[in-house]
């Protein structure tokens, strides 16, 4: 309660209320001012001294970042930029500055007309076609109407036929013919006579009535001298005015009501879409069917009876706010992406949701939202049969990955993300370019209410017509009950609307280019581009994404109905636990397609060779022109000679510009001679290589020397160490070598006469090498390693005993391109004469030995005397619930081929680069690993995040053993800790760097021993139901156990015990009162 209160003025105004209420209110504010005196009391006895105490804690607690005013920062993606070092304050944020942290906000409100748009004779409107259709249809049906109405009304009932028939008589000759005479009956042969009397038959006779009564009134009735009537047929045949004729009449009566009848019949037909006259007349005729051209119609295209359908094919949607999120149509490009932001790529077939890495909890929750509802709804043409979630930096060679950028038609360089406050500032200018104008008679005039501002969905009534401008969108809404004509004004002024000028430059960001990405978008200009949407909308019928630019759109949702039946054991069985484990059956299949790059829309595979072209009748010709490579520092860029090209460092980045033609050939590839081709279309590509060790700001500039160097048109490609595409790396034609440190700091690297390189790649042409700590625990023996001494110029090509025959040829193909180039950064000049020795694991020299330290097989997984085969590829998959369902994904080898093992596919930072505490599946074949991360020691470790981890170790243990008894039951699947991990799971890898902090936070917060654990052991403990009350007591709890629901853990005995009451009773009265 404030100080500041006015007590009168509260305790006055309860007057107006009922008495009951009046009395609660009175009481409480009683109470109020009887605390508000306490503390008013303590604080005049505190002293000066303690005051200053006071606020000397408060100021040092907040300075610890553990204030109110930091909780905001503290649990966001700001923490996760901090961590990132993305600092609110460094210029490294955003490589690619965001327009809307440049520009001050201004309190000018966006564009508005100096006079309506109305309809003159001079403007050129355009109409809808399916109203004029509409129109035209509902005028001949009128027509239709009208014509039957007057021929009905000229039907008039017309005298046809006259005719005199004759009446006949009865004493006609006919008539005696027909009747025949009473005499012509026969007659009864003899009569019967009775002899009895009637009384004797019918019994004993009644008594007779003998009052004087009776014979009184017998007596009185008078005498009836009425006079008889006349024979009437005498009197008739008498007449003269009798015809025996009369005159018949026929009117049109029958062929009026027979033509009404076929008329209803016709009409019948035609609403029942049975067939019509014109159709049944058409069926005895003949036609030429070859002479008919059918028109091409694509199978995807949908039809619809709005010729202004509200989307588009492609349509790419951002995400982008905090308080009210913003849900707006970009340019469907790769460089409209940023960092900071969600998006939505929706098509026919495909709805993607992109996250960016340090999008907020707000903008994930509503993407996801989005396209659950375009999904399942089959919005915005939409008919994808599931949702594909694409995590920045996250698997980026999947198939959803690779798909998604293919839409996109290449990958390009993107935006980082923006300062902190940029989504707000955003929200508030993307807002003020909001127009609406409201039909008035035969003009849109602007809503001045509503201009600038955020639309409340109260605009919308049956009755009227509005058309809102987003920029990038323009629809034209009209209620159910607007006429016909209306709804045509209103389209042909939206019409002229669209295709007319726009100015936003008094506006602080361009709604059709909020992340000034692209500058061919003008701030003022004629026409909107043509991915943007024209869309005209029914009452009851608008799509989600014209509902999102309310404030208030609220759909009805069904309530979920509330489980008032659930039983105690199962809550006991499953006590907390909402995921359930990843179907295993599809983490078994394995992908074999070809790995493939798109650029500027075109698919160039691996880079060389054939590929097949967009219409899949052609065969492509990939040839390398020319590959320049420039070393990026912080504030400058230098051009590498020749003699370095393929030299990289893994401290550095570094842009590689490819040059590269595409022909169409045909003939037979053994003769060229006989091969004729078209004319050769020269194209460009500029990778940006980032080293896993390169700084930020390196790699922002390379980011920006991209655009700098971009001479002409091309894609542009972010390449990650180790994630390299097939076509980055035949630029260098086996001869990438990627070596330690920096190239500008040669002090710092490794400077000794022996270095190691582990050999990568499956085509000789794609091969190239990853230089090594110069130990014997860097063997592998499932590859091949270059061993160079650069003083005596000598090579070591040592192949392991499981190494592919592949690989051998890969490495021996490095050894020859060191051997003809002699690059510097190696050490080596270019007068040096290398000498190469191949050796094989067992029967190595014993300078081989020398260099990389004393003869140990047992630093490294020796497998000689292993028998078993490994001609097979390692899997690894991430287990995760983030997405609100545990799923597992799969990481892909970037420049895998079908056809081919991959010995040594991933590295050491797919595993330790991931937001931890992560959990990945490591199937090495004979063994499968469940690896477990470690919980950051500068995060904060609410229960509730605890009770959400111990969930998914769960989930995650019960996936990994149904994998195994989906692909071989006898395997055994083995849980590994981050900083322990033992040798066979690291030789995995084609290197590894022990972790020293990572070993002592994971030997403090999990309890760990030297023994091998396997994964259903520890999904034993995790499942325990019941443990004894002194467990449950003690600190930390066992693990699985929830610490907001101990009860369910219990025995009956031990709750009775603790409790004192029964337990049953209990779980009813806490049901009840919830």
């Amino acid at each position: 309660m404030p100080h500041n209160l006015n007590v009168n003025s509260e305790v006055a105004t309860p007057r107006c209320w009922p008495s009951r209420q009046s009395l609660y209110v009175t009481v409480y504010i009683t109470v109020c001012v009887q605390r508000m005196g306490k503390e008013m009391e303590i604080q005049a006895q505190m002293s000066i001294e303690e005051r200053k105490q006071i606020s000397s804690r408060d100021e040092a607690w907040e300075s610890t970042g553990k204030g109110v005013a930091n909780n905001s920062t503290q649990y966001t993606a700001t923490e996760h930029m901090v961590k990132k070092g993305l600092t609110a304050s460094s210029s490294a944020i955003s490589p690619i500055l965001s327009p809307v942290s440049t520009k001050l906000k201004s309190s000018v409100t966006g564009y508005k007309p100096l006079e309506e748009i109305e309809a003159r004779p001079e403007m050129n409107l355009e109409s809808d076609k399916k109203l004029d259709k509409l129109e035209t249809f509902l005028g001949r049906l009128n027509s239709r109407e009208c014509v039957l109405e007057t021929m009905r009304s000229n039907m008039e009932y017309q005298l046809t036929e006259k005719a005199v028939k004759e009446v006949m008589r009865m004493d006609d000759e006919i008539f005696s013919k027909f009747y025949s005479h009473v005499a012509d009956f026969p007659r009864m042969p003899s009569r019967i006579e009775i002899d009895d009397d009637f009384d004797a038959i019918f019994g004993t006779p009644a008594p007779k009535l003998t009052s004087a009564l009776a014979q009184h009134k017998r007596a009185v009735r008078p005498s009836r001298n009425v006079q008889s009537s006349k024979n009437p047929l005498k009197m008739l045949a008498a007449r003269e005015d009798i015809r025996h004729e009369y005159t018949e009449q026929r009117l049109n009566i029958g062929l009026i009501e027979s033509k009404r009848m076929r008329d209803e019949k016709c009409e019948l037909n035609t609403s029942t879409q049975m067939y019509s006259d014109a159709a049944l007349a058409g069926l005895p005729s003949k036609e030429n069917s070859n002479n008919v051209s059918l028109r091409s119609v694509n199978i995807s295209e949908q039809m619809s009876n709005n010729s202004a359908v509200p989307y588009k094919n492609l349509m790419l949607i951002q995400v982008k706010g905090r308080r009210h999120v913003q849900t707006r149509l970009v340019e469907p490009r790769a460089s409209a992406l940023n960092s900071g932001d969600c998006f939505l790529l929706v098509t026919p077939q495909h709805c993607f949701v992109w996250m960016g890495e340090f999008a907020n909890v707000i903008e994930k929750a509503k993407a996801s939202e989005l396209a659950t509802c375009i999904q399942t709804k089959r919005d915005l043409g939409c008919r994808a049969s599931q949702i594909q979630t694409i995590e920045e930096g996250v698997n980026p060679q999947n198939h959803a990955a690779t798909e998604f950028w293919k839409t996109l038609r290449g990958q390009q360089t993107y935006q980082s993300a923006g300062p902190l406050e940029e989504d707000e500032l955003f929200e508030g200018a993307i807002v003020e370019t909001n127009c609406i104008f409201r039909l008035l008679e035969d003009k849109l005039v602007p809503d001045d209410d509503q201009w600038g501002k955020v639309p409340h969905s109260t605009l919308l009534q049956s009755k009227e017509v509005l058309v809102f401008d987003f920029g990038s969108e323009v629809y034209v809404w009209h209620g159910k009950e607007v006429t016909l004509a209306q709804r045509k004004v209103a389209f042909q002024l939206a019409k002229h609307l669209w295709n007319g000028t726009f100015d936003y430059t008094c506006c602080d960001i361009n709604p059709l280019d909020p992340g000034g990405c692209n500058a061919r978008i003008p701030w003022k200009g004629q026409g909107r581009p043509d991915w943007a949407i024209f869309g005209r909308l029914t009452q009851h019928n608008e799509t989600i994404l014209f509902k999102e630019k309310f404030l208030d759109w609220t759909d009805t949702k069904k309530p979920q109905p509330k489980n008032s039946n659930l039983q105690v054991t199962e809550q006991k069985d499953l006590p907390g636990c909402v995921c359930r484990p990843y179907d295993a059956a599809l983490m078994l299949p394995v992908l074999q397609t070809a790995v493939s790059t798109v650029l500027d829309g075109m698919n160039v595979g691996r880079g060389h060779g054939s590929v097949e072209g967009e219409d899949r009748m052609r065969t492509l010709e990939i040839s390398t022109v020319s590959v320049d490579v420039w070393h990026i520092l912080e504030f400058d860029y230098s051009r590498l000679p020749q003699r370095s090209i393929g030299q990289f460092h893994e401290g550095d980045a570094y842009v590689v510009k490819w040059k590269y033609t595409v022909s169409a050939a045909v003939g037979r590839r053994q003769n060229p001679e006989l091969r004729t081709s078209d004319p050769v279309k020269e194209q460009g590509c500029y990778f940006f290589w980032q080293g896993r060790n390169s700084t930020v700001r390196e790699k922002g500039t390379s980011a920006l020397t991209t655009v700098e160097l971009e001479e002409e048109r091309g894609a542009q490609v972010q390449v990650q160490q180790g994630k390299e595409p097939p076509c980055f790396l035949q630029c260098f034609n086996g001869g990438m070598i990627i070596h330690c440190g920096k190239r500008e700091e040669e002090e710092e690297n490794i400077q000794t006469e022996w270095r190691l390189y582990c050999v990568r790649g499956e085509v000789p042409v794609e091969g190239h090498l990853l230089e090594v700590v110069s130990h014997c625990s860097s063997l592998r023996s499932r590859s091949s390693m270059i061993l160079l001494n650069v003083n005596k110029a000598l090579i070591y090509l040592w192949h392991g005993c499981k190494a592919q025959q592949h690989t051998r040829l890969v490495g021996l193909n490095a050894a020859q391109r060191i051997k003809e180039q002699c690059p510097l950064e190696a050490g080596l000049h270019s007068s040096s004469k290398v000498t190469i020795t191949e050796c094989d694991e067992g029967s190595e020299p014993t300078g081989f030995w020398d260099a990389v330290g004393i003869k140990d097989r047992k630093a490294y997984d020796c497998m000689l005397q292993d028998p078993g085969k490994f001609n097979f590829t390692p899997r690894l998959f991430k287990l995760s619930s983030s997405s609100g369902q545990f799923v597992a994904t799969e990481f892909y080898h970037p420049s895998r081929a079908p056809d081919m093992v991959s010995s040594l596919p991933f590295l050491q930072e797919d595993l330790y680069r991931a937001s931890q505490p992560a959990l990945f599946l490591v199937d090495n074949f004979h063994e499968v690993y469940l690896w477990q991360g470690w919980w950051p020691q500068d995060s904060e470790n609410p229960s509730s995040t605890r009770i959400r981890w111990d969930m998914d170790r769960k989930c995650a243990m019960e996936t990994v053993l149904q994998y195994c008894m989906g692909r071989i039951p006898d395997d055994k699947s083995y849980l590994i800790h981050a900083g322990l991990e033992p040798l066979t799971f690291t030789n995995v890898f084609p290197s590894w760097e022990h972790r020293e902090d990572i070993a002592e936070i994971t030997e403090r917060e999990v309890e760990v021993c030297n023994q091998i654990i396997l994964v259903e052991d520890v999904l034993a403990r995790l499942c325990q139901n019941t443990y004894p009350l002194a467990e449950l007591l003690a600190r930390p709890l066992p693990e699985g156990v929830d610490p907001l629901r101990l009860e369910l853990y219990l025995s009956d005995q031990d709750f009775e015990l603790a409790n004192k009451r029964d337990q049953g009773l209990f779980v009813s009265c806490i049901s009840v009162l919830i």
